[in-house]
């Protein structure tokens, strides 16, 4: 009886460990009291940062579109835009028999905004395509591609940055009464009719026998704001492309059955992001921008860290004088190894800084890889996404557990062929040769953090707690 209790308690005990284990933010901000006690602590600000801009990178497949024009006092100006084509709802779709348009309605699911609040108005056209986006699924463009379109603007709509509310549209519901339903927060664009009638609705059959050669003969549409009427600094808008139907283009017709009987109709054309047929056309303009005296510096060291979301920029992260830790012991074990980051006072307002940091290493052929701290090929991993790097609001800091990556360093077990910090959440892979991908989540972070570099006062810092195993 009292094994099974004992039992039971080494259980529940158990669990408590490995629940709270999986609370990221909870890694990497408060010490564990045993290794405080039990340690020596090395407090250094010998690591080394260099800031650089990401070169252009794929800008479909992606998770999320970005919608924007956002004026950042300290970054400069970012202008992104959206090319989309569309998913047929079936093979050899027909329209029945003398369609007639009630409306047709774009739909993007908003994911975040980030910019001024005080911009409380916001106008987007849409223009068709001049060139085909959709030829095949393995087809990928990158974010500085400048998208031929045609003259005419087909949807000019001014609309709210309401992101967060959600909002009710009428539900025509085939053979049914209308009625009404609530729905998630999203954009709705409402279409020129001509434009669809022409284009669609009326389309020749050929032209609908398929998703592919229906993109052949559309090509389909592209989004961007009028600059003309932002107010203030503007802002950048999220969109989900990845969920199942949650960006699509609604078409509302009524049709005459063979009976004489008039039918009203709906058709989605999905708009899918996994199968690439959504574009983000990324531009930043870093003119007069302290970012680009930074970026064009000499120096070994940056001296502050612009870190910017939608695959701005990273820095690599150097460790020169690991190596004398040696010198504090025969026998050096470490017990824990936090790289901290602290956020320049002034800078989180009135933009939040980025809510996670991540980090990764190159392997020998410059590909990347997790740290030893979170990868699944490495038995004393923490777990992958649990070596924190959250903000602290409080602190103003980001903390990386990075334990095993320095003790393998110190130990000379691996090669330091280069450390980084990303604003991108990196995915795992099945390949132990290349474990990590950000192609999906490259426009997942809209927001951006000015971090210490080599400023004495809120500098990156290497925390060591080690024990002398003599």
């Amino acid at each position: 009886m009292k094994f099974i209790k004992l039992g039971l308690l080494t259980l529940l005990v158990g669990l408590f460990i490995f629940s709270g284990c999986k609370d990221p933010n909870s890694i990497g901000l408060d010490v564990d009291p045993s290794i405080a006690l039990n340690s020596k602590v090395v407090d250094t600000s010998t690591v080394n940062t260099k800031l650089f801009r990401i070169d252009s990178v794929v800008s479909n497949f992606t998770n999320r579109s970005i919608l924007g024009y956002f004026k950042d006092p300290i970054f400069g100006t970012t202008t992104a835009n959206i090319a989309v084509a569309f998913s047929t709802p079936n093979q050899n779709l027909t329209f029945g028999n003398n369609p007639v348009l009630d409306s047709a309605v774009l739909v993007l699911n908003y994911r975040d905004f980030y910019g001024d609040s005080l911009a409380n108005s916001f106008t987007v056209e849409v223009k068709q395509l001049d060139e085909i986006l959709y030829k095949e699924p393995s087809t990928r463009y990158y974010n500085n591609k400048s998208w031929a379109t045609k003259p005419n603007i087909i949807a000019s709509q001014t609309f709210n940055p309401r992101y967060r509310d959600s909002i009710v549209i009428q539900d025509i519901i085939v053979g049914k009464k209308d009625t009404v339903k609530k729905v998630v927060p999203q954009l709705r664009i409402k279409l020129d009719p001509n434009f669809i009638t022409n284009n669609i609705l009326r389309a020749d059959s050929l032209n609908l026998l398929s998703t592919k050669v229906f993109n052949d003969y559309f090509k389909g549409l592209f989004l961007s704001l009028k600059q003309s009427d932002i107010k203030q600094n503007g802002g950048l808008f999220s969109f989900d492309i990845n969920t199942s139907g949650a960006a699509r283009l609604d078409i509302f017709y009524k049709t005459t059955s063979a009976t004489n009987v008039i039918d009203t109709l709906n058709r989605s054309f999905n708009i899918s992001g996994s199968s690439g047929m959504a574009v983000n056309q990324i531009t930043w303009d870093i003119t007069n921008t302290v970012v680009r005296t930074e970026l064009l510096s000499t120096t070994k060291n940056s001296s502050k860290l612009y870190l910017k979301g939608l695959n701005g920029t990273e820095a690599r992260i150097g460790f020169p004088y690991l190596a004398n830790l040696k010198s504090l012991g025969s026998n050096i074990s470490i017990n824990r190894a936090e790289l901290i980051l602290t956020v320049e006072a002034g800078t989180e307002v009135p933009y939040k800084p980025l809510p996670r940091l991540r980090l990764y290493k190159w392997d020998i052929a410059n590909r990347p890889v997790f740290l030893a701290d979170e990868s699944p090929f490495d038995s004393r991993n923490f777990g992958l996404n649990l070596i924190a790097g959250n903000y602290n609001t409080s602190q103003k800091q980001y903390v990386f557990n990075i334990t095993n990556h320095i003790q393998d360093l110190l130990i000379g077990r691996t090669k330091d062929y280069g450390t980084f910090l990303s604003t991108t959440e990196y995915g795992s892979t099945s390949n132990p040769n290349l474990e990590v991908t950000n192609t999906f989540n490259v426009f997942n972070e809209i927001r951006r953090s000015v971090v210490g570099g080599v400023i004495p006062n809120f500098g990156v810092k290497l925390k060591v707690y080690y024990t002398d195993q003599k």
